[in-house]
């Protein structure tokens, strides 16, 4: 059995990843490349004799897309297989997963709560972006529980334009809007601001050509992400 598992890596996976890894150094805007790896892929998700779920991770690459398109979803046995491979390969828990995501700033000590969501306000005025909702989770958690519960709130900030070009790339992005930035005091009393830290500066380095966002889009982007911080930064500071 350990033979013919060995015998499959050899045979099949090993030169496929080879091929793969090779053809991500090439420019991603040659056509050559995205056939190169669009079949290196393909064999890959192919290889069903593998003895473990790292196939099924990927999935066929269709470079013509309409916008505002929503995708075919993976199914769950896709999801597991991509879950249960990346649990495999990642030392972190989830906890440090999360923390990882997270863009997180402690407020300066003797600003008060509603000193930062006021600071926070008028910044995202200065950024020019509109707030579509504020949550306070901890009043609706003390009117459940009959205890108090330390302050948590989620405000919600957004450029309907740019959210609009955002979904035409992909209406899935849909479960990030609007931005979000969360306010909540620690267990040490003291307050946090923290939002999803979505740079998209990384994109540079992705290799899958789909992921190759339009410039504007892309520009529109870090703005957004700046803005959002310029938003943190002045809740944490006190600074409006």
């Amino acid at each position: 059995m350990i033979k013919s598992i060995l015998a499959t890596i050899r045979t099949i996976f090993v030169p496929s990843l080879a091929l793969l890894l090779s053809v991500l150094t090439m420019p991603v805007s040659a056509q050559s490349t995205s056939d190169s790896v669009s079949n290196a892929i393909e064999t890959l998700r192919k290889s069903n004799g593998l003895p473990f779920p790292l196939p099924m991770m990927f999935s066929p690459m269709d470079m013509s897309w309409e916008p505002n398109t929503v995708a075919e979803p993976f199914s769950r046995e896709a999801r597991e297989a991509m879950m249960t491979t990346s649990a495999g390969s990642n030392p972190w828990s989830l906890r440090q997963v999360f923390n990882f995501m997270a863009h997180k700033v402690k407020a300066e000590d003797g600003l008060s709560f509603d000193d930062v969501v006021e600071a926070m306000d008028s910044r995202a005025v200065e950024e020019n972006l509109k707030k579509t909702g504020h949550s306070m989770i901890w009043k609706e958690i003390e009117a459940k529980t009959g205890k108090p519960t330390p302050r948590v709130e989620i405000l919600q900030y957004c450029d309907a334009m740019v959210a609009r070009m955002m979904l035409d790339y992909s209406p899935e992005f849909s479960v990030f809007l609007p931005c979000r930035i969360s306010v909540l005091e620690d267990a040490r009393g003291d307050i946090w601001l923290m939002t999803l830290d979505w740079d998209v500066s990384w994109l540079s380095f992705a290799w899958h050509p789909d992921s190759q966002i339009n410039e504007e889009l892309m520009d529109h982007g870090r703005r957004i992400r700046d803005a959002m911080l310029s938003i943190v930064q002045a809740g944490a500071t006190g600074d409006w």
